[in-house]
C-alpha cells in the first residue's frame, strides 16, 4: 500500500485503465483510498483525504470508499475519530463507507455532514431522522 498520495492515485488510474479498457463506465467504479490507522502513523488520516480529494478531482463520476474504522484502530474512544474522519472524508469527496450501523452517533454525524455540506434539500433527510429518533437532542442539565 503506498504511503504517500501520489502512489495511491497512481493505483487509482491503473484501475481506471484497465477498467475503462473493458468499457466499465467510471459511475460503476468503486475505489478504497485506504485509510490506515493514526495510532501508528499520525499522517495517515491527511494522506487519505488528500487522496480523496485528488481521486474525486481525477475521476469525479467515480465512487469512493473506504473502511471508515479503520482509523482509529488502536485508539481509546474510537468513535469520536471515526465521527470526525467520516465527516472530514465526505467533505474531501468521499460518497460511501463501511461503517458500524449500530453506532447511532455515527449516524447522526452523517445526517449533519450531509445537512450542512447541502446534499439534503430542504433538510428533509434530516428533519426526518429527528422525527425517527435517530438524533438525540443534547441533554438539559
Amino acid at each position: 500500500i503506498p504511503m504517500d498520495v501520489e502512489g495511491r492515485l497512481a493505483v487509482a488510474r491503473n484501475l481506471f485503465a484497465a477498467t475503462r479498457a473493458a468499457h466499465v463506465p467510471d459511475e460503476k467504479v468503486y475505489v478504497d483510498t485506504l485509510v490506515m490507522t493514526i495510532g501508528t502513523n499520525t499522517e495517515a488520516g491527511r494522506i487519505t483525504l488528500d487522496t480523496i480529494r485528488a481521486v474525486r478531482s481525477e475521476f469525479p463520476s467515480a465512487h469512493i470508499s473506504l473502511g471508515l474504522s479503520n482509523v482509529s484502530f488502536g485508539l481509546p474512544v474510537r468513535s469520536l475519530v471515526n465521527r470526525t474522519f467520516l465527516t472530514l472524508a465526505i467533505a474531501a469527496g468521499m460518497d460511501t463507507a463501511i461503517i458500524d450501523p449500530n453506532d447511532r452517533e455515527l449516524k447522526a454525524a452523517l445526517f449533519a455532514t450531509d445537512l450542512l455540506l447541502g446534499y439534503d434539500k430542504h433538510c428533509l433527510n434530516y428533519t426526518r431522522a429527528f422525527r425517527k429518533g435517530l438524533l438525540e437532542a443534547p441533554k438539559q442539565s
